[in-house]
């Protein structure tokens, strides 16, 4: 299956994101993430993806 290159890392962006809004409204009965968390995952998410596109030029 060939998938554009954004969308890995639009998933792995939002999929968790997502699992974390659900289990927050179902378990800790709040309606969100605290701002920090989610920039704190963009920029995981980015590094991670920058770190790939690198290795993958090398190889």
């Amino acid at each position: 299956m060939n998938v554009p290159g954004w969308v890995p890392p639009l998933a792995l962006f939002v999929v968790p994101l997502l699992v974390a809004l659900v289990i927050n409204r179902l378990y800790g009965h709040r309606r969100g993430i605290a701002s920090i968390w989610v920039l704190a995952w963009f920029v995981t998410v980015c590094w991670i993806f920058a770190i790939v596109v690198i290795l993958r030029q090398v190889r």
